[in-house]
């Protein structure tokens, strides 16, 4: 049975610096797969940000996340 996965992340680039943001449970923050992302993005040199919740609050959260992507990309066009 495969695990269902809340981890989210996001992307933006300012000023030719690029910012990654890591929405996770501490479930999967434990994990060498999520270790392993981690260390991939910190290695390209990017600033990377990691938020940690527990899986109740993760659904408000995460339509926090989304509503702001959007309001983001609207202001880029």
């Amino acid at each position: 049975m495969e695990e269902f996965k809340l981890m989210q992340i996001t992307s933006c680039e300012i000023q030719n610096s690029k910012y990654i943001q890591i929405y996770l449970t501490e479930e999967e923050f434990d994990k060498k797969e999520t270790k392993d992302i981690i260390h991939k993005y910190k290695k390209k040199k990017n600033s990377v940000a990691i938020f940690v919740t527990g899986k109740e609050n993760y659904p408000e959260i995460l339509e926090k996340i989304v509503a702001k992507q959007v309001e983001l990309n609207k202001s880029e066009s």
